[in-house]
């Protein structure tokens, strides 16, 4: 991003600058967390078994084959995942707006559920690179993604504290309702289940928060209104960085994304201006 002026600027000429930046991430703010535009809502499999009217959407933890979460000695689904898998749902099931709306959907742990009719399938498998786990939509192949959705958590899901998994879980499950992570400052967006950290860095095992359901449920009444897009780049940088010097909150370690604003001076001299200094803006900070 580069800036002009009529004539060599002057460190009181560049205040401006700073402004904008600082409107920008207030911009940026009325979509927090960013909702995905190319992602299809859920038509969900009938109605919620909870009497609400909500669409019911089937979730299915894998108890079969190499991504199973199941016991091989009982044949049991893993307590850990199990529990975090309900607690999740749960959490979103119950989770309303500031005035008390609810979302549009109902997260049903079903087992019972033929595969056709299964939304979300929970399986034990490499969420791939540094990821902690990963939400892969079915692809359309028409320019849109969506259902049925499938949730990838480690094997060491299995032994991650209780709180924590219930968190990684909400978050992923926000993704099926069309949700993008919430890359903003974290001061501007605060906080939210689609980026679990705090101003510090810390990581925030809590809930869904209001503004998660209103994003969904935004998603859901009319997608084209959103401001991301599923299947791009989850970064996007001019310059910009990742912190090398990860912070450790025990036992979490935390990065800190950066994107990097190249200001310049405009000046006869140079046919694009003279360089000045880069800005450092704080987009993200994500913990694992």
């Amino acid at each position: 991003m580069k800036f002009f002026g009529s004539k060599l600027a002057t460190p009181r000429r560049l205040a401006p600058i700073w402004l904008l930046l600082v409107l920008t991430g207030f911009a940026q703010a009325v979509d927090c967390p960013r909702c995905q535009k190319n992602k299809l809502p859920m038509a969900g499999h009938g109605a919620a078994v909870d009497g609400s009217g909500r669409l019911n959407v089937n979730v299915q933890i894998a108890f079969s084959g190499t991504v199973s979460w199941s016991d091989p000695a009982t044949g049991n689904t893993n307590s850990n995942i199990w529990n975090g898998v309900q607690g999740a749902a749960l959490d979103w099931n119950n989770a309303t707006t500031s005035t008390g709306q609810a979302t549009n959907y109902n997260f049903n742990l079903n087992q019972g559920a033929a595969a056709g009719d299964v939304d979300v399938r929970i399986v034990q498998d490499s969420p791939g690179g540094t990821a902690i786990a990963s939400t892969e939509a079915t692809d359309n192949h028409d320019g849109t993604f969506g259902p049925p959705y499938t949730i990838k958590l480690p094997p060491a899901a299995a032994s991650w504290p209780p709180n924590y998994l219930l968190a990684v879980i909400a978050h992923e499950l926000g993704h099926t309702l069309g949700l993008g992570h919430a890359y903003n400052n974290i001061a501007t967006c605060g906080h939210t289940i689609m980026n679990h950290a705090s101003a510090t860095g810390a990581v925030i095992t809590g809930s869904v928060q209001a503004q998660d359901v209103a994003t969904a449920n935004k998603h859901y009444n009319n997608r084209l209104n959103c401001t991301a897009n599923y299947g791009s780049p989850t970064l996007s940088f001019s310059g910009g960085y990742t912190d090398p010097n990860p912070r450790y909150y025990y036992p979490y370690t935390c990065y800190y994304y950066y994107d990097a604003y190249d200001i310049y001076y405009q000046c006869d001299c140079r046919e694009n201006g003279q360089y000045a200094f880069t800005v450092y803006v704080l987009e993200d900070v994500i913990c694992f």
